[in-house]
């Protein structure tokens, strides 16, 4: 019996690790949150941990149980695992991802760095080391400017300065871990994903998003949709990925997520990169859109497995994910509350339950709500993601905490 390695930081029911490998003869040893454990427990060898992304724990369970198993293979699809696995790897001289390249995809600074003078222009920026170096980053490209962590995802900790007063705040309360500064590029943003098999891009597609990767932070949806191949941007955001993955140490197996501007002067510029598959519903749409799984795909390719992804069809498709709002979530648009749930969603997930209490978007790829939504063209996939997201607004309710108490029927509070 051969057996893989899989930092599992997603509920089964979205990565049946299992099912994927079944009739293969490979076994998966699962290390994975608490919180996904029941989804895992008919498995033979699950781990589970508490304050999983930071439990060092959970690295020397790993290590124990690659050797006690030999493993073949290690497999870890979250932004969390990318180092702690290559890590892994590397100490096993086990195939895959390595350090170094673990953290070109995962430290912007250091991915900027392999970038800088490359053919896909970046925005100016410097690793953020004191107030000093932000005083002068400010003092040489002038406002606004966006602090972020290095290391993190979903636009978590990302913070627009556009004046003093949003610097003195940020340097008041900073981000505990590594930052960088870079200048603010107006403009569209775009993303671009796929994946990386035997050193070659074995899909690749470029995505726009509605509303935006920040949207979370005002408690509004998010949604991606595909740009068609006659789309003037969709050549010139494919050669752009193609050339970040060229420039960076991007390893023979990998999904990837990568982010790009368009500004109003049609400049193209770089945001970001990471070797995973987009988070939110990205991978849902994906397989609805393409009939590829993404993560299905990397998980055969760490396992030496052949591809099953054939010539990807195409139909129309988008995602959209719903923050929480800050309060008691009351209810749920289920079938319970009588609201007749519009035809084109594909697939949903739910990620609460009524009686929870809420503080508003964490990041853009957690959500309350996820949908996938189709259509028969873009454009009406478009205005039904609109649509969907209009409907779980108008059939959700909230009680906000600092409401007060309703007056009783007929008297005056």
């Amino acid at each position: 019996m051969r057996h893989i390695l899989v930092f599992a930081k997603t509920p089964h029911a979205k990565t049946p690790y299992d099912r994927w490998l079944a009739g293969t003869g490979i076994v998966p040893v699962i290390v994975t949150a608490h919180e996904y454990a029941d989804g895992y427990a008919h498995l033979p060898h699950v781990y589970a941990f508490a304050d999983y992304d930071t439990n060092q724990l959970v690295e020397k369970t790993a290590l124990r149980l690659a050797r006690e198993f030999a493993v073949e293979a290690v497999f870890a699809r979250a932004e969390a695992d990318v180092v702690r696995a290559a890590q892994l790897r590397e100490l096993l001289g086990l195939p895959g991802q390595h350090t170094a390249s673990a953290l070109a995809f995962r430290d912007k600074v250091v991915m900027k760095d392999h970038l800088a003078g490359g053919p896909v222009e970046i925005p100016a920026y410097r690793k953020l080391d004191s107030a000093y170096t932000a005083v002068e980053f400010v003092a040489e490209h002038g406002y606004p400017v966006v602090v972020k962590p290095v290391s993190e995802s979903g636009s978590l900790g990302t913070r627009v300065i556009r004046d003093e007063a949003d610097l003195d705040a940020c340097l008041a309360a900073p981000w505990r871990g590594s930052s960088e500064i870079e200048v603010f590029i107006p403009g569209q943003m775009y993303h671009v994903d796929g994946l990386v098999l035997g050193g070659e891009v074995a899909f690749v597609h470029p995505f726009r998003y509605l509303n935006d990767c920040l949207s979370f932070r005002d408690d509004d949806w998010v949604a991606n949709l595909p740009l068609t191949p006659q789309d003037p941007l969709y050549d010139r955001l494919v050669k752009a990925a193609q050339a970040v993955l060229a420039e960076l140490p991007t390893p023979p197996q990998t999904a990837f997520h990568s982010e790009f501007w368009i500004t109003p002067d049609d400049r193209l510029v770089f945001c970001e990169i990471a070797s995973r598959t987009g988070g939110g519903m990205i991978s849902s749409m994906v397989r609805h859109a393409f009939g590829i799984d993404l993560d299905k795909e990397w998980l055969y390719g760490e396992c030496g497995l052949p591809p099953t992804l054939g010539t990807p069809s195409y139909r129309p498709a988008g995602a959209l994910c719903i923050p929480p709002q800050s309060g008691v979530l009351e209810q749920l648009p289920t079938g319970e509350t009588g609201a007749e749930r519009p035809e084109c969603i594909r697939e949903e997930a739910l990620t609460g339950a009524a009686g929870r209490e809420y503080h508003g978007g964490v990041k853009s790829g957690l959500f309350l709500a996820g949908y996938v939504v189709d259509g028969d063209t873009e454009e009406e996939v478009a205005a039904n993601l609109e649509r969907v997201a209009g409907w779980f607004s108008d059939n959700t309710r909230w009680r906000r905490l600092s409401a007060p108490a309703p007056a009783p029927a007929g008297g005056t509070a």
